[in-house]
């Protein structure tokens, strides 16, 4: 995991995405039903990848609540 990508950086990044206040982001919330599509995902893997940041797109897709994508940047 890079210490630049941390759930408060993750929270920020997807509210700032999706035009919501970040409390509006809870560990159960579904980003699909927020607004979050393949394209504004594809675009933050991009972003945290350059910024050293190991995740990948079909994880993150795979479950699109914002909890169980903390779960994957635990265990990496």
């Amino acid at each position: 995991m890079s210490s630049t990508l941390t759930r408060d950086r993750m929270r920020t990044d997807l509210a700032a995405m999706l035009e919501l206040p970040t409390d509006e982001l809870t560990d159960e919330s579904s980003l699909l039903d927020l607004g979050l599509d393949s394209v504004r995902l594809m675009s933050l893997v991009e972003r945290w990848r350059s910024e050293g940041a190991v995740v990948d797109f079909v994880d993150l897709a795979s479950d699109p609540r914002l909890g169980a994508w903390f779960e994957v940047l635990d265990a990496n």
